[in-house]
């Protein structure tokens, strides 16, 4: 899908961090920052001493400190002049994040400057649901409906998917376009257990451990181990029948905008579950 936030906009935005000394990275570190939104240890490494970006912006950010205070918008892993708009709005919300800039009124004045410019583009920020207090920034389109989830789970490759779910929701027109809306939730599903899964931990109740392609079985491995006991009836009730749901229409061959809808949510829910009963939310 084309870009809608021109290479012009982004350079306005990135003129605004450099010229007002606004760092993007708030008070984290940048491979701290980055880590929250990249997985950094599958990315390339631009320094032969290191075998991933994890090590390289480690050093030359936090170690030397050799780098211009702007080298991630220049940097082409990142590609934040010509990535998705997706990536580059996640960007700029999680530089708004209470975690990344605690100052509520310095967050909220950045996200004015920043209004301002994607504003050109049909975009802006808006706070979303907060966190003890503090407002969570999420894109929104104006005038439109599509928006960037709000709560990332922390997980790169699954909230990437999970923006990418969404998005697609909100442009499909034909049923065959909605049916790759089914086709990258079970994807989403794939990539929930690849992280999420321990096979030391989550075992089987009939004891055939699962393939790894089985999301299924991975997915109600989890939940019967992570939501075992008393008082838990109901919550494994909702997580087998969500899993049901979201099996079960992503290969509807009929497919329109109220299945799609359904399978993204159904999905979207059991993504949220997993985070929350493995601790990844809390």
């Amino acid at each position: 899908m084309a870009n809608t936030i021109s290479e012009v906009t982004r350079r306005a935005i990135e003129d605004y961090f450099v010229a007002s000394k606004t760092n993007w990275a708030g008070r984290l570190s940048d491979d701290d920052f980055l880590g929250r939104l990249y997985d950094l240890g599958t990315m390339p490494s631009n320094d032969s001493r290191f075998r991933n970006a994890a090590g390289d912006i480690w050093q030359h950010t936090v170690n030397n400190s050799d780098w211009d205070d702007e080298w991630v918008f220049t940097d082409s892993r990142f590609n934040l002049r010509g990535c998705p708009d997706t990536e580059f709005l996640r960007f700029l919300c999680e530089s708004l994040h209470p975690v990344v800039r605690p100052d509520t009124k310095k967050a909220r004045a950045l996200a004015a400057e920043i209004n301002s410019l994607l504003a050109t583009d049909g975009w802006k920020v808006v706070e979303g649901p907060g966190i003890s207090g503090h407002p969570i920034f999420i894109a929104d389109k104006i005038g439109g409906s599509t928006r960037v989830f709000p709560e990332p789970t922390g997980w790169p490759k699954v909230d990437r998917q999970l923006q990418e779910v969404r998005l697609r929701l909100d442009t499909a027109k034909s049923e065959e376009q909605y049916q790759a809306v089914g086709l990258l939730c079970r994807e989403v599903l794939i990539s929930v257990c690849e992280t999420a899964f321990d096979p030391m931990k989550h075992r089987p109740v009939d004891g055939i451990d699962p393939s790894t392609s089985d999301a299924k079985r991975m997915l109600e491995c989890i939940f019967e181990t992570e939501l075992r006991g008393n008082g838990t009836e109901e919550a494994r009730a909702h997580a087998k029948a969500g899993l049901r749901l979201a099996l079960a229409l992503q290969h509807k061959r009929t497919a329109d905008f109220r299945l799609a809808a359904l399978c993204a949510e159904a999905t979207g829910s059991i993504v949220n579950l997993v985070a929350i009963v493995v601790g990844r939310r809390g």
